[in-house]
């Protein structure tokens, strides 16, 4: 029997990630079926359980995908200029992640993760606070 190599299994991982992408943002996580991710990975139920046990499971796959995307963005702003202001990186991070979403569609501003006014407010400022030199009119 022929050994897979990693790269095939990471190739057949992200192609079975990508069709639950797409389903969750066409019919969200609730109404999108496991058939549905089958039939849109084109891969039967078998040789997608065999990456993921479940629905969660994908879920949380995308979660930390997106999470590694968000860290890669916060280190690469920061590492740009140091010594910026923690809240101008903040809303240059905030501003990748608005151009990713416009390109990729990976959340919205409907969205928990979706940087918005309590988003701000953690960090004790208001977008377009130009005064206090945060936030992303600043």
């Amino acid at each position: 029997m022929p050994k897979v190599t990693n790269q095939y299994k990471d190739a057949r991982r992200d192609q079975i990630l990508s069709a639950a992408r797409r389903c969750f943002l066409r019919n969200g996580f609730h109404a999108t079926s496991m058939q549905d991710l089958f039939a849109e990975a084109g891969l039967s139920s078998g040789a997608a359980y065999r990456y993921f046990a479940s629905k969660d499971d994908m879920i949380v796959a995308i979660a930390e995908d997106n999470m590694r995307d968000v860290v890669a963005m916060i280190h690469d702003v920061a590492s740009r200029q140091p010594g910026r202001p923690v809240g101008t990186v903040l809303a240059d991070i905030i501003t990748a992640l608005k151009a990713k979403d416009a390109d990729y569609g990976l959340t919205g501003p409907d969205s928990p993760c979706w940087p918005g006014p309590s988003t701000f407010a953690l960090f004790g400022w208001e977008p377009g606070d130009a005064q206090s030199g945060v936030g992303p009119e600043a």
